[in-house]
């Protein structure tokens, strides 16, 4: 399991970045998944947890395997931020 690299919720938000929707992972956490607010689609999808205020780099740049029934790249947070799967 990796962790991913955290970024800072609240600037992140101060920009009003495009929300590319939400889903619900098996923990029970709302996702909600964001385009880069400068860098656009050459930045990785952003996941954020706003329950928590945490938001990381999924590394992933499109969202198919991310919510997949499967779940294998599902992401989820903790205490120490972003994992996927």
């Amino acid at each position: 399991m990796l962790n991913y690299t955290k970024l800072n919720y609240t600037k992140l938000m101060s920009h009003n970045p495009t929300s590319f929707g939400k889903m619900m992972n098996d923990k029970g956490q709302v996702i909600e998944f964001f385009e880069h607010p400068t860098r656009g689609d050459e930045y990785p999808i952003i996941a954020v947890l706003h329950e928590t205020q945490q938001a990381g780099n999924t590394e992933f740049y499109e969202l198919d395997d991310m919510t997949a029934e499967h779940g294998e790249y599902q992401p989820w947070f903790d205490e120490q931020g972003l994992h996927i799967g």
